[in-house]
């Protein structure tokens, strides 16, 4: 039935387009091409940035970097270091 169906339709297709008239072909043929390229409007044009919070105090910004240098060369142990090595590598092979 499917290939019926198929056929049928095949040969309605080509009949209709036998059946239709031959164009005329002209020397001054043209083509007129058109195309429009629009982005999106809703981009905005300027960025403000609004703080949620209000300044903190200028002492916080005058703290020197030294405690967090402190934290990143303190020395560690080797045991400990092995356990979180062991600990990051099962969590990223982790689902």
């Amino acid at each position: 039935m499917r290939y019926m169906t198929i056929l049928l339709l095949s040969i309605l297709a080509s009949a209709s387009a036998l059946a239709a008239p031959p164009e005329k072909k002209s020397a001054e043929a043209t083509v007129t091409l058109h195309s429009t390229i629009t982005g999106n409007q809703e981009q905005p044009k300027v960025l403000y940035i609004v703080p949620w919070q209000p300044p903190g105090s200028a002492d916080r910004l005058m703290q020197p970097a030294q405690p967090v240098l402190d934290d990143v060369f303190a020395p560690i142990d080797r045991a400990e270091f092995n356990r979180e090595l062991k600990f990051r590598e099962n969590a990223a092979t982790a689902p």
